[in-house]
């Protein structure tokens, strides 16, 4: 008997190169069209009228906004009156509810990727900050579920692009629409204000007569749109009912026969009528004596647990449990294959954050730093270093000061200038080609984490 041997000779490096020479090809808008087909897969689910996450407050505050009713005032209401647009455009369903949402998280990635050239000096830096933004999972689900976050993000860049482009007064009223739709643009403002001070540091009085007039105007365009919606909507602070009790004695010969009981119900209420109200009102109730939770300890309750794959409770237990998140929606199938009973998960929505993005703060971190204290890139390095601390420090105050934190939802403000860093620090760490492979790697690791965790399952 003649044996034969048979070689299979793989050469990696060919391989690896032919895939890098494809991954050289991938424009912003490839990304960006693969970003929308896949939400256009995602927001169908659910389609039975069922809400994710806090669908089930803004869904209704948005049907309310578009019947001239004020709702949910602990949050600022351009993101529900266009969630009443769309529902009154595309219907009261799932798709009137959840493509606006996808439109704008396009083109607020696009304005991203804008902002991510003037910062890194362009591609591959710019696109690979961009894709792993999209690619978080937290980031993405937001992007295709009606919340408030899509539209302040959307503002959040527009206002940093502007800004970039000397659009200076344009850029503050893009802050003030910010503000009006969402509480957390303050981040992105604090980070252009110690960028511009940054920039400016050898005329520091023309920079704060700048930063006061820009402050100026963003804070007009928000109060002014804030007391036009007062004026129309009438929201209430309060509302006290009062209800009062008539008795009518029957006389009969002048002798009492009998009591008839009426009652009525007197509605007051105490009106907003200007923006410091709907600021005040906003702050008391994400203020320490607000809303608090008060629940099991879960890992994801405590900001500095979202950063780390090792979990640490505040009373030092150590525990590994990095995929332990909240659930938004979910629904289990069983399925019977060759009488083998099985169930899956047919869609899981929850607040699992893309370990190849969130773990990705410690090289952008240490790369920022360097670039600082050697005096190189700089006014990059403090524009993402500060956006980076402005929006993830106040979590880890709020983790042990206050109250746990309900979910790792908060760490979306963050993700942006993580995104940023993590590219900041292949190019600025490593050798350029090797920078390059490293992100493209970082990308497919993404890729890869943002499959497992797609929200829609597919069948066994």
């Amino acid at each position: 008997m003649t044996k034969h041997k048979l070689v299979i000779d793989i050469d990696l490096s060919a391989a690896w190169h032919r895939t890098w020479d494809i991954i050289g090809r991938i424009r912003i808008e490839h990304f960006l069209l693969f970003l929308f087909a896949v939400h256009m897969l995602q927001i169908a689910f659910p389609s039975d009228g069922s809400f994710v996450f806090d669908e089930a407050h803004y869904v209704p505050a948005s049907l309310k906004t578009l019947a001239g009713e004020a709702a949910n005032l602990e949050h600022p209401p351009l993101a529900k009156i266009i969630g009443a647009i769309g529902i009154a455009v595309l219907g009261n369903n799932w798709f009137g509810w959840r493509f606006p949402q996808v439109l704008m998280q396009i083109a607020g990635l696009y304005l991203f990727y804008l902002v991510a050239k003037r910062l890194l000096g362009g591609d591959p830096w710019a696109l690979g900050a961009t894709m792993l933004l999209g690619l978080d999972t937290l980031f993405f689900i937001h992007g295709g579920i009606l919340l408030l976050d899509t539209t302040s993000f959307l503002l959040g860049f527009l206002t940093i692009e502007l800004y970039f482009r000397k659009r200076y007064w344009w850029s503050a009223v893009s802050m003030g629409l910010a503000f009006f739709a969402r509480e957390f643009p303050l981040f992105i403002f604090i980070t252009l204000a110690v960028y511009h001070f940054a920039a400016n540091r050898g005329a520091l009085k023309k920079a704060l007569k700048f930063g006061a007039q820009y402050a100026l105007i963003a804070l007009v365009v928000m109060g002014g749109l804030l007391t036009i919606y007062d004026i129309k909507y009438q929201p209430a602070i309060s509302t006290s009912i009062t209800n009062l009790v008539n008795a009518n004695i029957v006389m009969q010969n002048g002798t009492a026969i009998t009591t008839i009981y009426s009652t009525s119900q007197s509605i007051s209420k105490d009106i907003m009528w200007n923006p410091v109200q709907n600021i005040l009102f906003i702050m008391k109730y994400h203020g320490p004596g607000g809303i608090t939770i008060n629940e099991t300890y879960r890992s994801y309750q405590y900001a500095w647990n979202w950063i780390l794959p090792v979990h640490i409770s505040p009373t030092g237990m150590i525990t590994w449990d990095t995929f332990d998140t909240a659930t938004y929606y979910s629904v289990a199938v069983t399925v019977t294959t060759d009488g083998q009973v099985k169930q899956y998960m047919a869609i899981w929505y929850r607040a699992m954050g893309n370990p190849a993005v969130w773990y990705g703060i410690w090289p952008a971190l240490v790369a920022l730093v360097l670039a600082l204290k050697r005096r190189q890139e700089v006014l990059p390095a403090v524009f993402i270093l500060t956006g980076m601390l402005v929006s993830y420090l106040p979590n880890v105050a709020l983790s042990i000061v206050t109250r746990r934190m309900g979910f790792n939802y908060f760490m979306i403000y963050v993700l942006p200038f993580v995104a940023l860093g993590i590219a900041f620090a292949w190019k600025y760490l490593l050798p350029k080609e090797y920078g390059r492979q490293v992100l493209a790697l970082n990308v497919l690791l993404a890729l890869m984490f943002f499959l497992l965790f797609f929200p829609v399952r597919p069948m066994p």
